[in-house]
């Protein structure tokens, strides 16, 4: 038979962060896919956490943000635009053009724009992630790291499983339905459907409703074919619709002169109170996906096909003003992205003493994007000219078209019986086309000459109608060498050296090019690519009742892309820094007895920027380099120092055909900047979260019933913030200079919830 044909993990695997029970008295082994095969996690020379599926549906994670608090050195965020991973502090500013810096897979396919970070997790085997560079094996553009998602797959004997759940304090319902089992006898199949409904936790005045409200569907299909006794194909269909009105957001921390102008009649409310007030929200979000997978044994050699098409679309109405006064009102932006990909690759049967993998990749990807901003009536305030501009909007479009081709390798050489050495390589070649255009435009009751209303947008706004194109050809060569050393059965050392690179591009978000007329701060199109240089030393430790790693890693980061917002609406694009990044990374799991095991992992971070002397001020910063200040030094955004993840599982077998587990798990952080310039004004202190969960259930698997409960001590955690836009504008111009003051805007984390879920298994 196919000797790469997808093995049943143990129903039993305990994974970190697992809240499944056991009975054997030694840990059970994780098994991952990290390097394009099956292989536990001791044998895996890479700083990697796993969580099973189980341990997601029975925590209720419904989304890669929720995931990403309980893994040291990941973090994700999603704002009011856009939505990026981040692995030891690299992350991707908020502008579509960029390529995600940490690479993400989905059944072997690559998610790579950012909007697909909201996909919900439905039915999953597995998520890997992978920190650190990881371009051999999963592209040029896995310069941080990556994440590796793998579906549940149909299974040779009949299973049903039924879920549903509710939440009352933000009044979530949950239901998931999955059906799996042969066709016939060489034919297998699995359906999966969820639900999703929730009101949110921030009380939108100005609508008079709970915010942020999602609204998902879910429904993926597979049918898996032993064509022969060496063939075997997979396919796969999904498609979601997953919807929502509103942030999570407050505005707070009013400087100096803001709270003396914006009063009275025109307040903006900044108390962190779960309260705020702005125009309507939506992220209207369908995606379509098709995966064919075709295995073949030749010989021991396994040859595998891996055929994708992704499509999504994404309409989207904002107040990007993210107050209740009407300034930037009517915002609509849409995306329109479809991606064809195709990956070939052989690898040997993986017990020899030179194993290898090797392939070649095609990707070739079309993005268009729109936006189109009002200006609204609070414009009236500053009086002429400026109330000239009321109701006038400029347009973007954008147009972006990619063609990626790759050759990649990996061999393990075995040197001696315990010293093994890993090379690697990647070869890249990318073509880009990018396309730009801003026109201004006013609305048939604005009567205003176009120059002058043109020249009003450029002097105040710093934007400028224009338009630009163009073509970038770049290839990368990103190698990788590792030595891997067995000190005896349970310990096993390694070092290894990495190149990695992420694609430059064209800027979608720059509202002028440099040369437009009166514009003070010049515009950008095109950026370069960006490189890395990085070095681990790492153990990994395992006997019957312990297991432990540990990473020491030191990278080395170039031409780093940069997103740098002038304060007013503009934004310039640019490689602008260089920096280092180093710390320890260490995890371990420890079977205290039958039924009680105790996990934790925890990882340090040190983020310098060595050489940023363009950086975006702080609000009351004086600038060292004309309106920038320089940032070399300094750390980044998003990058605490410490991060911790610590929990306990426990299962116990009651009779009476009764099983009863539990979880606890705490997660930490310490303190954080969430804003691009680092300003001090508002940042995230450092914080502890506890979750916890307690279930009840037949021996035999068929029922559960489970309390869940997340952040308990209802911890107020900033994820992301910023300067409210224009708002130290119109200070200025409502005091006709005579005042200056700024607000913050933030982003949250969901505060306490509890849940209950039944689960049903047949």
């Amino acid at each position: 038979m196919l000797n790469i044909k997808r093995k049943a993990l143990a129903a039993g695997v305990v994974l970190a962060m697992s809240s499944q029970g056991f009975s054997a008295p030694m840990l059970e082994e994780v098994v991952v896919t990290a390097q394009k095969r099956e292989q536990t996690l001791k044998d895996v020379p890479i700083s990697i956490s796993a969580v099973s599926g189980a341990a997601i549906e029975n925590r209720s994670i419904d989304s890669l943000a929720s995931l990403s608090a309980s893994i040291p050195n990941f973090f994700i965020s999603e704002n009011q635009i856009d939505s990026s991973l981040s692995i030891r502090g690299v992350t991707t500013g908020n502008n579509k053009g960029f390529e995600q810096s940490v690479a993400m897979y989905f059944d072997g396919i690559s998610y790579g724009r950012s909007q697909l970070v909201r996909t919900p997790l439905v039915d999953l085997e597995r998520i890997e992630v992978l920190r650190g560079p990881q371009p051999t094996l999963f592209g040029k553009n896995a310069i941080a790291g990556a994440v590796n998602i793998t579906s549940a797959k149909p299974t040779e004997e009949f299973e049903g499983k039924f879920s549903t759940s509710y939440e009352s304090e933000h009044e979530e319902s949950q239901a998931l339905l999955v059906l799996s089992g042969p066709l016939s006898d060489t034919l297998r199949g699995r359906i999966a459907a969820s639900w999703r409904d929730m009101d949110g936790w921030v009380l939108n005045e100005q609508l008079n409703r709970m915010e942020p409200q999602r609204e998902e569907t879910y429904l993926r299909g597979q049918l898996e074919w032993d064509a022969s006794e060496t063939l075997q194909i997979n396919l796969k269909a999904e498609s979601a619709q997953f919807d929502s009105y509103g942030y999570a957001m407050e505005a707070l921390a009013p400087q100096d002169g803001y709270g003396l102008v914006f009063a009275g009649p025109i307040a903006v409310e900044t108390d962190e109170d779960w309260v705020r007030a702005s125009g309507d929200v939506q992220s209207i979000n369908e995606m379509s996906n098709f995966v064919l997978t075709a295995n073949y044994d030749w010989n021991g050699y396994t040859l595998t096909s891996i055929t994708g098409y992704v499509d999504y679309k994404t309409d989207e109405l904002l107040d990007v003003d993210y107050v209740g006064l009407e300034i930037l009102d009517r915002t609509n932006q849409s995306e329109d992205y479809t991606q064809w990909s195709q990956e070939l690759r052989i690898a040997s049967p993986g017990d020899e003493k030179i194993n290898f993998i090797a392939g070649v990749f095609f990707q070739s990807g079309d993005a268009d994007v729109t936006d189109q901003v009002f200006l609204g009536s609070f414009l009236n305030l500053a009086g002429p000219p400026v109330s000239a501009l009321v109701d006038s909007y400029w347009d973007r479009t954008y147009n972006q078209t990619s063609d990626l081709y790759s050759v990649f390798f990996q061999t393990d050489i075995e040197l001696t019986e315990r010293l093994e050495l890993t090379v690697g390589a990647r070869y890249s070649s990318e073509d880009k086309e990018g396309y730009r255009q801003v026109t201004l435009g006013a609305l048939p009751n604005n009567v205003t000459p176009a120059p002058v209303l043109a020249a009003l947008w450029a002097g105040v706004l710093n934007v400028g109608a224009h338009e630009i194109s163009g073509e970038r050809s770049e290839n990368s060569f990103d190698p990788l060498v590792r030595l891997s050393y067995d000190v005896n059965d349970n310990i096993t050392t390694h070092i290894s050296y990495t190149q990695g690179s992420k694609a430059g591009g064209f800027d979608i978000r720059g509202n002028s090019i440099p040369g437009t007329p009166g514009v003070s701060v010049p515009g950008t199109f095109e950026f370069e690519n960006e490189e890395a240089d990085n070095i681990e030393l790492g153990i990994k430790m395992r006997w019957d009742r312990a297991e432990l790693n540990a990473t020491y890693y030191s990278t080395e980061y170039s031409d780093l892309q940069t997103n740098i917002f002038d304060g007013s609406l503009s934004f310039l694009v640019q490689n602008a820094s260089s920096a280092e990044v180093k710390g320890f990374e260490i995890d371990g799991r420890y079977l205290i007895a039958e039924g009680i095991e105790l996990y934790a992992s925890a990882a340090s971070l040190d983020y310098k920027f060595t050489d940023f002397p363009d950086s975006q001020c702080g609000y009351g910063e004086a600038p060292t380099n004309g309106i920038y200040c320089d940032r070399s030094g300094a750390t980044a955004p998003y990058a605490p120092e410490t991060t911790t993840n610590l929990g306990l599982d426990y299962s116990r077998d009651l009779g009476n055909g009764m099983v009863i587990d539990a979880n606890l798990n705490v997660d930490t952080s310490s303190k954080y900047f969430i804003t691009t310039n680092l300003d001090k004004n508002i940042d995230q202190g450092g914080y502890t979260k506890y979750g916890a969960q307690i279930g009840l259930g037949s021996d035999d698997g068929k029922w559960r019933l489970s309390v869940i409960g997340d952040n308990l001590t209802d911890e107020r955690i900033r994820v992301i913030g910023g300067t409210i836009p224009l708002a130290r504008t119109f200070v200025q111009l409502a005091s006709g200079g005579a005042l200056d003051g700024i607000a913050y805007d933030a982003i949250y984390a969901r505060p306490r919830n509890v849940t209950v879920k039944f689960d049903y298994n047949f």
